[in-house]
């Protein structure tokens, strides 16, 4: 009951940010400086994009150009997708627009945030799919925000790259703490056999989509589940990534 009542009341304060920012003067949500809502160009233009080199199978810039080149994470411990391109490192102007979505409430945001992940995902051929899937949030994760913002991307990459998006294939079989809080160990640990996939996936090709990627155990969990129903690739796009030490 008390987590039920929770729930309502941040799928409230959300609805109440929702609605508020339809009536309040236009400001960027990041710099807050009047104009551009929910994001102005001079934010958008900080955002620090990744561009070549980068590794070939999680996305993450690296230092070495010379093909292929594989991070040394990837090397040592190979990731269950298939590929990964995110679109900027997870820093600056790109990180504060993603909390803005994920903490603050503004889920305009997932509205620049989608289209520059849509943008990545079309200059890369590899990254071709079937169907778009969200990364999920626990039932009880969902009502205490009152929404997923991997969902909301996803639904905004499906719309741009008209694809469809099936939100509710992917699901978290139990809750598990929030991964920014724990080291890299724990990390793994705490999504292991997190997912599950309701419905066989024979012969598809899946793009998972989720705001960032910092470790990578909890989008390689996601295409462990996708995998053991069938998928036959799972590649991975983000807004962001964290750069590894």
């Amino acid at each position: 009951m008390v987590a039920r009542a929770a729930g309502a009341y941040h799928a409230l304060v959300a609805w109440l940010r929702t609605l508020a920012d339809l009536f309040v003067p236009p400001v960027c949500r990041v710099c807050r400086r009047p104009g551009d809502f929910p994001l102005c160009r001079g934010c958008l233009a900080e955002f620090r994009l990744i561009s070549p080199p980068r590794c070939v199978t999680c996305g993450r810039p690296v230092r070495r150009a010379a093909p292929p080149t594989v991070c040394a994470a990837c090397r040592i411990s190979p990731p269950l997708y298939t590929r990964a391109r995110p679109a900027g490192v997870y820093d600056g102007a790109l990180r504060e627009a993603i909390h803005a979505l994920k903490f603050g409430g503004c889920r305009a945001i997932a509205g620049p945030l989608g289209d520059l992940i849509a943008a990545t995902v079309q200059a890369d051929d590899r990254l071709r799919a079937d169907v778009i899937i969200p990364v999920p949030l626990h039932a009880s994760r969902y009502r205490q925000r009152g929404f997923n913002q991997a969902e909301l991307l996803a639904r905004r990459v499906a719309m741009r790259l008209g694809l469809p998006c099936e939100a509710r294939l992917l699901r978290r079989a139990r809750a598990t703490e929030a991964q920014s809080g724990l080291n890299r160990e724990v990390r793994e640990t705490n999504v292991r056999g997190a997912f599950v996939c309701a419905r066989p996936l024979a012969g598809h090709d899946v793009l998972l989509v989720d705001d960032v990627m910092s470790t990578g155990f909890t989008v390689s969990e996601c295409a462990r589940a996708l995998g053991s129903a069938g998928a036959r690739e799972v590649a991975v796009a983000t807004a962001a990534a964290a750069v590894l030490a």
